[in-house]
Parts: C-alpha cells; structure tokens; sequence
C-alpha cells in the first residue's frame, strides 16, 4: 500500500525543519558569540567581598554589551589564593580577570585598570578585634601605642610591605580565614580591614566574637584594581570605558552604597571622629599617585 502525503502536510513539515534549523543556528551563534571571562572564586565563605567585585563586573559586561557583545562570568573551581590567581592570569592561564590592591610588581606584570573599584575605601582601615578587647583599644591615643601590638595579614599582601614600612608589626599567614582565628586565639591582635569590607566580615564571622573598630583607622593610598593579561586589550579597554560610565552617571558610588558587603562604610560621616594614622605606600606607581581626584573618596574633608 503506497501513502502519499498531502500538499499542505507536506509544506507544514518543510516549515517546522526550517525553524528548528534556524533555532538550532541561533542557539549555536549565541553560544559562540558570548565571551565566558574566568574569575577565582572566593577564598572562603567569609570572603564577602567577593560577591561584590562579581556583581561590579557583571554590570560593566552587561553596561558594554552593545558595543563589545555578550559576556559571562565563570568562576573556576579551583581553590586559589590570590597570589596564585594572578600568577594564572599572568601566565594567561584559566583566570581572564582578577582584582587586587596594587603594587609595583603587579603593575609591571599585568594589565591594570586604573580606576579604583572602590573609590579608594581600601586604603582606610579599621581594626578587627576581639569583642573583649573595645576598652584596651580606646585607650590607643598614637601610631606609636598601635605599633606594639601584632597586626594579621596576608603572606603576600602588599598591606603587610606598607604596614611594616611603617614600623607596624605584623603575622603573616596564606589563608584568608586563619586571621580570623588568629585573632580570636590571641596570635595576632588586631586584623586590618577596609572599610568597605571589614562590617559585612563581621557579621558574618559573629559580631558575639568580633568587633570591627572604627574609632582608629590607618590610612594610606591603596587602590584596588581590576588586572588582565597584557596580552587582553579587548577587555582591558571594555572594564574601563564601563567603569568610566559608571564614575560619570554616579552609578559606582550608588552601587558601593548598596552592596551588602560595602554599604556599611557609609555615610562617610561616621568616621568624624575617628583617629586617622597616616602611613606612606612606597609601592605605588606614579600613574596610580597622579589619579584624578574623581576617583578618590575622602573619609575626612
């Protein structure tokens, strides 16, 4: 018996191949269009700060989008300290996309942006301490009454080069939540923190332990940077040109503002009767001296 099917079937099945084939060629430009950017991941759950340099750059790819296409962040499995991030991303291996406080020697082995992702709130640090400890440190009056203590601080942070340039003394460790610990057991006896990071790191470590006090800041020129691979000018200039967008709209600012991790270093007015302890940074390039003022905030006027 011969089946024969009818014009108008036949058309309909014509129709419905034409359309998942044009389906199946869209989904596959899509995919091949969208650029992925690798990023590290956290350097464990009390990284708060992560969440906000993810966030940041999300928007600046989906702020460019129209001019350079479409982008995704991937963040890597693999459990990175940030030295050994930005050696990969150096290296042009599995990171695409790091952000760190600067130095020299990250300035000369990579691609920095030049605009301070958090407009400069690195560089004024509160002191993490232990909960039972608030009226030892109210009793601090000078540079030099601190100087006795014992700061915690990353092995390869350029915090701890400027801290102890300074005369300060510090404990060096490689992982992120051992300072913690450290304070809490008396190794080390204050851990300093960006205002733009150390609050939401307290409340997430446990305000019963820790306090995040304010009412001694050290403050020296730090910027943290976004960094690429020499080799990535695409992308360098895509990061600066949304970060520049977002300076002049005022959208970076209201983002800082908003952020779980960043919004509690505002207003800046807490801070007018802090005591500021002055350190110099030797380990910043003359560029990042000879930033604009656009791209600083002041804790104190």
């Amino acid at each position: 018996m011969r089946l024969t099917a009818s014009p108008g079937l036949f058309f309909q099945i014509c129709a419905t191949i034409i359309v998942i084939a044009f389906q199946t060629t869209a989904l596959s430009f899509t995919a091949r269009s969208e650029t992925v950017i690798n990023i590290r991941p956290a350097q464990g759950a009390g990284d708060v700060a992560h969440s906000y340099f993810s966030e940041l750059i999300t928007t600046i790819l989906n702020r460019t989008s129209a001019k350079y296409g479409l982008a995704k962040l991937h963040v890597t499995s693999e459990n990175l300290t940030q030295q050994r991030s930005l050696k990969l991303l150096e290296e042009g291996r599995r990171i695409d996309l790091d952000w760190a406080g600067t130095n020299l020697g990250r300035e000369q082995a990579l691609h920095p942006v030049r605009i301070p992702l958090n407009m400069g709130l690195l560089g004024y640090r509160l002191l993490v301490i232990r909960q039972d400890r608030v009226r030892e440190f109210d009793q601090i009056r000078t540079p030099a009454q601190l100087k006795t203590l014992i700061a915690c601080q990353g092995q390869h942070w350029p915090d701890s080069d400027i801290l102890e340039d300074n005369g300060y003394t510090v404990n060096r460790t490689i992982r992120f939540e051992l300072m913690w610990k450290m304070i809490e057991v008396g190794r080390c006896d204050y851990f300093p923190r960006a205002i733009s990071e150390g609050y939401g790191e307290v409340n997430f470590f446990g305000k019963d332990t820790y306090a995040a006090y304010d009412k001694i800041l050290i403050g020296y020129r730090f910027p943290m940077y976004f960094f690429v691979n020499k080799s990535n000018q695409t992308l360098a200039a895509r990061i600066e040109e949304g970060l520049e967008a977002m300076l002049e709209d005022n959208s970076l600012l209201q983002f800082m503002k908003r952020h779980p991790a960043t919004k509690s270093a505002f207003p800046l007015g807490q801070y007018a009767n802090s005591r500021i302890f002055t350190a110099e940074n030797k380990y910043i390039s003359e560029e990042t001296r000879n930033l604009p003022e656009k791209y600083w905030l002041k804790v104190i006027p």
